[in-house]
């Protein structure tokens, strides 16, 4: 065969004016009439030989028309450069003479072009239309072209059936219908969704009674979609032996809840059928989660149940359970929601649960596979950040070797993350090694990921005339623990350099109906000026004295705990003098005492070296003699029970970490902050403070929650101290 090649130079002779319209920036839809035209022909824009492209030409018989233009014929052309000269002219290579055609000075809309093009081809048009598909879906795509293709599919797609079902499934979408043109398997789709964008149904077929012959009823997947939800569809579009077809969506359709998806799923592969490779795609997809409890009715021994299962606030997923698998068949456990999932048996902690090994040791189905007598079925886990939307079901997903996926769904509670936690502690027995890996693989990590909210000031209330803006302030911080407020009132009032002080008193919301009515009356009784403040989200002394901090404006403020008492008069002013010292940029603490005179803090210091370097209490236990008469010196961290400090400088800290359970912990944290903002901690010795136990906290319990705080704080601190001079 002869290849066809345009010359260089074409003697240029009188040339058609045609219609033409744009296909995206790169390509436009000509159409024309000569005398004859072969399926493929080079096509040069702008009149340049040199700048060609191959393109398909569909062309028809039109038997009224003279014999030059007695072929009609639609190509697909590069778009002409409307800054080039020459813009505006195309030369279709064909044997012989080539054919060069001018385009019209307008584009014609795509609508009014195929409008044309029906009136042209008359009785050709489906087939010229079936070949310019074709064309169009095999090249590049981009809008235009997916809306030339959507409006030629509206014009000669036929009925094809309906999808009467409709429902999401994780990335793909559940149909169910009927049918009469196209197979079991797997079907190329195009989907009118206001747009036009491909897809695949990976589909089985099953017999109806209620529909003709030849026809059949329809279940599958729609996947490699655009759209994420069945609504979006307005109907398919696929390719029939005998044409295009079009499954439109009825207007009564069933739009199922994805929990109940996979339900029809396994319904539809029972009584239909479907090629190997697809009926294996929607088995697995028939395994998913529909919100039954799968795991309790295996044939493996494979068993689990759920003690408790909590949504910590702003954090993630708290889940203590056991998992019954004395022959370890089971593989990947993971905790889903939705599009949310975390593998937790990479994250677990496993515990001994005897109970759960007597539960089973007499039954006959599972005591031969307990000879190992292994008691570690438990586990506690936390999935950071999987927070479950409302209505997406949380789950529990067990790969089981033999069977696949089993579930067991979960009705968790809500709790802030503090008060989850702390159940934890409970049930934990703190000698056990057990006990400190749920401390530091579970418990340390929730509390530092979670995003607790600061406590907030909702209502103020002045006692006498309170000066918000003056230069030192008192801020007393109160827990929700019973606080007698009389002999703190009566040892601030007999001190000449408090008496005149404004004071804030900071307590939680509920307890002002106790509290309130006693601070009016006690400050009224002194002649105290006092701002009584009621914070929302108080779980201990520091949420109180950061709310009260906050709703003043001193420009030095003294800190003083709930938990702490008041020894000597004159305590404040000791510890300003020694704040003034050091030009106001330090945080000065008094030496702090248990109620038997012994110390409970005499200066934070620093010991060790390097990666051992740490952060520690010298004194701590020692009586108040052995410090002597030592005067005010620099330490590592202060003691925020009782302080002086700027209330600027507290504020560019941004206040206590809500990431402890303790408030000596957040004390420590706020106190290296602000070391490394350039405001050192002071120890002042001479002023004495007792800070009072609650005792409210069960020992091994709080032996337990100092081990959290103490993890949380060295993954947070550990390589600044390591750096730290002093």
């Amino acid at each position: 065969m002869n290849e066809v090649i345009i010359p260089e130079r074409t003697l240029i002779s009188p040339a058609p004016t045609v219609a033409w319209t744009p296909l995206g920036e790169n390509a436009i839809l000509v159409m024309s009439a000569c005398d004859a035209l072969p399926g493929k022909v080079p096509v040069a824009v702008d009149g340049n030989p040199r700048n060609r492209v191959e393109t398909m030409a569909l062309t028809w018989r039109r038997p009224q028309a003279d014999a030059a233009h007695a072929t009609g014929f639609l190509c697909l052309a590069p778009a002409p450069s409307p800054d080039r000269a020459g813009s505006g002219a195309i030369l279709l290579g064909r044997p012989g003479r080539p054919l060069r055609l001018i385009l019209a000075p307008k584009p014609m809309p795509l609508q009014a072009f195929l409008a044309a093009l029906a009136d042209e081809a008359g009785q050709a048009f489906p087939t010229v239309v079936d070949g310019l598909l074709e064309v169009l879906l095999a090249g590049k795509s981009n809008p235009r072209r997916l809306r030339a293709v959507g409006m030629l599919l509206q014009s000669v797609a036929k009925p094809g059936g309906f999808v009467e079902v409709m429902g999401p499934l994780d990335a793909g979408i559940f149909l169910q219908g009927w049918t009469s043109n196209f197979t079991a398997g797997r079907t190329k789709l195009l989907i009118a969704h206001g747009g036009l964008s491909p897809a695949v149904l990976e589909a089985g077929t099953f017999q109806r009674d209620d529909l003709g012959e030849g026809a059949c009823g329809f279940f599958g997947l729609l996947e490699e979609c655009a759209i994420r939800h069945p609504s979006e569809i307005e109907r398919l579009f696929f390719r029939a032996n005998d044409g295009w077809r079009a499954l439109e969506v009825y207007d009564r359709h069933v739009l199922l809840e994805q929990i109940t998806v996979p339900g029809h799923l396994r319904d539809g592969l029972q009584r239909g059928s479907a090629p190997p490779a697809t009926a294996e795609k929607l088995k697995h997809a028939s395994q998913r989660f529909d919100g039954r409890d799968t795991i309790s009715f295996l044939e493996q021994p494979v068993r689990a149940g759920i003690d408790d299962a909590t949504v910590v606030e702003g954090s993630g997923v708290l889940v203590i359970g056991w998992l019954f698998d004395p022959d370890r068949l089971t593989g990947t456990v993971t905790l889903r929601s939705g599009s949310q999932s975390c593998v937790v048996d990479k994250l677990w902690t496993r515990a001994a649960r005897p109970d759960v090994t007597a539960a089973f040791a007499e039954d006959p189905r599972f005591g031969p596979a307990m000879a190992s007598r292994r008691n570690s079925h438990g586990f506690i886990v936390f999935a950071p950040k999987l927070l479950p939307e409302p209505g997406q079901p949380l789950y529990l997903e067990f790969e089981v070797e033999g069977h696949g996926p089993a579930f067991l769904p979960l009705a968790p509670g809500r709790s802030p993350a503090r008060r989850a936690l702390e159940r934890v502690f409970g049930l934990l027995d703190p000698r056990s090694s057990t006990a400190t890996a749920v401390v530091e693989k579970q418990i340390a990590p929730a509390l530092q990921a979670a995003e607790i909210a600061p406590p907030k000031a909702s209502e103020t209330h002045d006692i006498g005339r309170f000066n918000a803006d003056a230069a030192l302030g008192l801020v007393i911080g109160l827990d929700q623990r019973q606080r007698e407020l009389s002999s703190l009132f009566a040892l601030l009032a007999i001190d000449p350099e408090i008496r005149p002080l404004p004071i804030v008193v900071a307590a939680p919301g509920e307890s002002f109906d106790r509290l309130g009515a006693e601070a009016r009356r006690l400050a009224k009784f002194y002649g105290l000026q006092v701002r009584l403040v009621l914070v929302d989200g108080v779980e201990d002394s520091c949420d109180a004295l950061e709310a009260g901090v906050r709703a003043c404006r001193f420009q030095t403020v003294a800190l003083l705990s709930g938990a702490a008492q008041i020894r000597m008069p004159g305590w404040l002013g000791r510890l300003e003098r020694a704040y003034r010292g050091r030009g106001g940029q330090c945080v000065a603490s008094p030496t702090l005492l248990f109620e038997d005179n012994s110390i409970r803090w005499a200066g934070a210091w620093l010991e060790g070296e390097g990666a051992n370097r740490r952060v520690y209490n010298r004194f701590v236990g020692y009586p108040l003699d052995a410090i002597g008469s030592l005067g005010p010196m620099e330490v590592a961290a202060g003691a925020t029970e009782c302080c002086v400090m700027s209330r600027n400088a507290f504020l560019e800290a941004d206040g206590f970490s809500r990431s402890y359970f303790t408030p000596s912990e957040k004390g420590l944290d706020l106190c290296l902050k602000l070391r490394m903002n350039g405001v050192p901690s002071l120890w002042v010795p001479e002023v004495e403070v007792y800070v009072v136990e609650d005792g409210e906290t069960r020992p091994h319990v709080g032996a337990l929650i100092n081990l959290a705080d103490r993890t949380s704080f060295d993954r947070r601190w550990a390589l600044a101290i390591s750096n730290m001079r002093g």
